[in-house]
């Protein structure tokens, strides 16, 4: 039977997404996603205005830190005289000492495949692998934590003392410490004993009992004594430190893997046993990730749950601290991928990217539905045997989320999350595996908040988005990740005219540019037939085009032309009931304002045979 229509003929009719605010909904079919979202983005990003834009580069600030192996932990280093990336690479702890140049610090851990967990406190900047000691560098050299003198025992009480004898302390062995001091005193009803030696200052940086000397008497034999280091030390083998409430904050390992410890307040000398808390037992989860929240609040990941731990600085020991179970189906697999971000925290869990919400009304907590829903596709590449090593940063409201897709064992994608548009830009096709934000006072062109990236590879850049992408750079070398250009494209939605049933004769199609720079670009189109793209445009030219030069000067500024535009014909191609576009880029900046396609419906079917 024919399709029934009221005119007398068939209209034109018009389709397009004139914005893409609505981001990447790769998830879900490309005919029932909304004008403003597309099917598939790479290595693009959506302005504030719903712009679609080719991603900015990275700029160079290493290519190679350590012979060419993945930076595993890196953090920016910044004192009232000291500003620096550091970053730890083959095993190496190495800083940055210019814009395009790494230091070691003579630091190591204790291996160059281990992560590498960094967190600064009291002006120094500590990191655990896991396995080692407690470090610490002060922005040059590298220390290990030490601790302070508890106490001294007298070996041999001496004899012969009429007054209370001087007592020396040796020096601590890392050069940062300071020297303990002591006192004693004797009992001369007793021959001139030494009866005890009392610590008046423990000192720091004490890694090993010192060494006491005990004046001799002027006549009589001298006393001997033992150091003993305090039992409040740091325990071996820490990670995921983390600063919080002026302490630092780590997780054990083996038998202590659910164990949270916490220094003492503004003291990374003393770790005091009655400031750890074991939290949710031995249930059979690893802790996963740690992250502060809101005021004195820290969440605690496993696998599977998620926890709140309430750490009240009344309290006088870790029992004293409230820990609620915010969730026993949901946690997280990945450690580094836990951020917080405008109000929530985000982190990948099993199923995806979700978060965890605080109402500030009443105090109540939840874990969000999964964010990552439209790009679910994606979440299905994530190669499950080598997801701890996913790595988040928040940085310009998005959320980006290092990836290792498909086969790949380092991260080789980042997923990037618009938090302003509640949308996803896509993937990046930049290798991570480490971020974190800088904000150098000086020694770069440009001196700002920006976003470092280490590699697996080893290489340490910051992002160009620094620069306004429309007012600043010449469209090309901010367009380059370390030198490199990189494609950029969008695949559209499969525009059907809000008709899924009618095949149309297409008309023609019109895409506006604008501040683009992208030129040798390929327009293709893909209709719900096609096993293929077809391409509809070759080396097409999208940068803005020259003005007019005149041969006289007008009393007046002309404002620059900012658009572009191709528009071609659909005429020669065979009916079809949705119709989608592919639009890339080999380099420079690919600027998509809107896409427009117009067809005419076909209403009459003629019955045929199936």
């Amino acid at each position: 039977m024919p399709y029934y229509i009221d005119t007398t003929d068939d209209v034109l009719s018009i389709a397009g997404s004139t914005s893409f605010e609505g981001g990447q909904a790769s998830g879900i079919s490309p005919s029932l996603i909304a004008n403003n979202q597309a099917s598939e983005i790479s290595n693009m990003t959506i302005s504030p205005s719903g712009i679609l834009q080719t991603r900015q580069g990275i700029e160079q600030v290493s290519a190679n830190v350590s012979s060419g192996s993945a930076i595993q932990g890196m953090h920016y280093f910044d004192t009232p005289n000291i500003e620096e990336i550091v970053v730890a690479c083959n095993g190496v702890i190495s800083r940055s000492t210019s814009a395009t140049s790494f230091a070691t610090t003579a630091g190591t851990v204790t291996s160059g495949a281990v992560q590498v967990d960094f967190s600064q406190f009291n002006n120094r900047l500590y990191y655990t692998d896991g396995a080692s000691n407690l470090f610490f560098t002060d922005g040059t050299t590298v220390f290990r934590q030490g601790t302070t003198l508890g106490s001294v025992s007298i070996t041999y009480p001496g004899v012969g003392y009429t007054s209370a004898p001087a007592v020396t302390v040796a020096a601590p062995q890392m050069a940062y410490g300071t020297t303990a001091s002591a006192v004693a005193s004797y009992a001369s009803s007793q021959g001139g004993i030494v009866t005890g030696v009392t610590v008046t200052n423990g000192g720091s940086g004490y890694t090993s009992a010192p060494t006491i000397t005990i004046a001799p008497p002027s006549s009589g034999t001298a006393a001997t004594a033992n150091g003993v280091l305090s039992t409040s030390s740091a325990p071996s083998g820490l990670r995921l430190i983390r600063q919080f409430t002026n302490r630092l904050f780590a997780i054990g390992t083996g038998d202590n893997r659910n164990t949270l410890y916490a220094s003492d307040i503004l003291d990374a000398e003393i770790w005091k046993s009655t400031n750890s808390i074991v939290v949710g037992g031995n249930d059979g989860e690893d802790i996963i990730a740690i992250q502060p929240f809101f005021d004195f609040e820290l969440l605690v990941f496993k696998p599977n749950k998620i926890y709140l731990v309430t750490v009240d600085p009344t309290a006088t020991t870790a029992a004293g601290w409230n820990v609620r179970l915010i969730n026993d189906k949901v946690g997280c697999q990945a450690s580094r991928s836990a951020i917080f971000t405008n109000k929530d925290v985000l982190f990948l869990s099993n199923d995806g990217i979700r978060s965890v919400v605080r109402s500030a009304a009443d105090d109540f907590y939840t874990v969000g539905p999964t964010l990552s829903e439209q790009v679910k596709n994606v979440i299905a590449r994530i190669n499950r045997s080598y997801i701890g090593s996913a790595n988040g940063a928040f940085h310009n409201n998005r959320y980006y989320l290092a990836l290792p897709l498909d086969n790949s064992t380092t991260c080789n994608y980042v997923l990037v999350y618009n938090t302003l548009f509640g949308s996803f830009e896509g993937l990046w096709s930049i290798a991570a595996s480490a971020m974190t934000k800088t904000n150098f006072s000086g020694g770069y062109s440009v001196n700002c908040v920006k976003l470092a990236v280490g590699s697996p590879t080893g290489q340490v850049g910051h992002l160009y988005d620094y620069l306004d992408p429309d007012l600043q750079g010449d469209g090309n070398t901010e367009y380059k990740d370390y030198g490199t250009s990189y494609a950029s494209y969008v695949v559209t939605k499969a525009y059907d005219f809000d008709d899924r049933i009618s095949k149309k004769y297409g008309s023609h199609y019109e895409m506006e540019f604008y501040f683009s720079t992208a030129t040798n670009c390929t327009i293709d189109m893909k209709r719900e037939t096609d096993s293929q793209y077809v391409t509809i445009g070759t080396a097409v030219d999208t940068s803005t085009p020259g003005g007019l030069t005149l041969p006289f000067t007008l009393p007046a500024t002309l404002s620059a032309q900012t658009y572009n535009f191709r528009a071609d014909s659909l005429r020669s191609y065979q009916k079809w009931r949705n119709m989608k576009f592919k639009m890339e880029a080999p380099g420079k900046k690919l600027s998509i304002k809107q896409i427009m396609i117009a067809a005419n419906p076909d209403t009459i079917e003629v019955q045929k045979n199936i």
